[in-house]
């Protein structure tokens, strides 16, 4: 075992000299910065040695998925009933049908229950939105705590749960709010397209309203993408700093600002994550049952827990929290 003396380190060297001039408050920050910064590397590197430490942070991301399941389950059910039932009460078989039959029994079905299609629409999205945020604030808490002191319980994501549930939904809801503000890039294309006679009579005119509306589709891709990007810590401000909704999305913006490069490449290094989960499904082929279940069961199982261990270590340590490190432990730090 190398032993490497404090009073050697540059740091040390430094605080001392400031120390000298009188600048124990500068050393005193000087001294916590070095300690508490972690490098982009580092921050993987430890982030996943916590996770490895902690499986049982992909608790919360598998009831949320059983749970979401079932939801979807019920409401195509429900669904099914109100479009393929008879006037007589009886349940029309799909299968018999064509596929015009099909369609023209589902808008029939859809515009006769439409305000409880619609109801049902919305309560099933809340629900769904309101468990979620129960467990990604439950699965936030246990990765602070695993990234605090090593170690976390059931018990951690249960409390963040409770604590955090009702202000994560409302910041769900505002960023899915701010998310469709981008529609607007929308707005020129759809007015220049004008209806089905209008593409009749003016082909040209149509073509160039087409063009228009490609290109507000792209417009607000980008726009939804950097929305993401910017405010993709508001989460974890919220679950870790304890925040309301308001200050969650400003301090994630705060954040980025300050740490653009990180976020970026923590940004690229999940959605690389789930684009290779998704490329090897594909390649497996639709025919392969159980090449498809092992890729649905594996964001919940690994990816998510993975990545929330990774962005909470991120934060975290640019926030100047507490932080568990692996030299810390009386065992070999690479033992575990």
């Amino acid at each position: 075992m190398v032993s490497v003396s404090l009073h050697t380190s540059y740091t040390f060297a430094s605080c001392q000299d400031m120390i000298a001039k009188g600048m124990q408050a500068h050393c005193l920050y000087t001294g916590r910065s070095q300690h508490m910064h972690e490098e982009f590397g580092t921050v993987l590197h430890r982030g996943f040695k916590t996770w490895v430490r902690n499986l049982n942070i992909c608790i919360p991301y598998m009831l949320n998925s059983f749970i979401s399941l079932i939801l979807y389950l019920l409401f195509f059910a429900i669904m099914g009933l109100l479009f393929f039932t008879s006037s007589t009460g009886t349940i029309i078989d799909p299968a018999t049908l064509s596929d015009e039959e099909i369609f023209a029994m589902m808008w029939e079905g859809f515009s006769k229950n439409l305000g409880l299609s619609v109801s049902l629409l919305l309560a099933v999205f809340l629900f769904a939105a309101l468990t979620q945020s129960y467990f990604t604030a439950g699965a936030i808490g246990m990765a602070k705590k695993a990234s605090e002191t090593g170690d976390t319980r059931i018990a951690d994501m249960l409390d963040s749960g409770s604590k955090n549930i009702f202000r994560l939904f409302l910041t769900v809801l505002l960023t899915s709010l701010i998310l469709l503000v981008g529609i607007i890039f929308l707005v020129p294309g759809a007015l220049a397209v004008g209806n089905l006679s209008a593409l009749v009579e003016n082909p040209e005119a149509s073509i160039h309203g087409m063009t228009a509306l490609v290109i507000g589709v792209i417009l607000w891709t980008v726009y939804i993408i950097i929305v993401n990007l910017v405010l993709s810590l508001s989460s974890y401000a919220l679950v870790i700093d304890e925040l309301g909704p308001l200050e969650a999305l400003s301090t994630s913006v705060i954040f980025f600002i300050n740490n653009k490069l990180d976020v970026f490449f923590m940004w690229v290094f999940t959605i690389g994550l789930v684009l290779i989960n998704n490329y090897v499904g594909e390649l497996a082929g639709p025919g392969n049952g159980m090449i498809a279940a092992v890729t649905l069961f594996i964001p919940p199982a690994i990816l998510q827990p993975l990545t929330a261990v990774l962005w909470t270590r991120l934060y975290m340590t640019r926030r100047g929290k507490k932080l568990y490190d692996p030299s810390e432990l009386l065992l070999d730090p690479d033992s575990f």
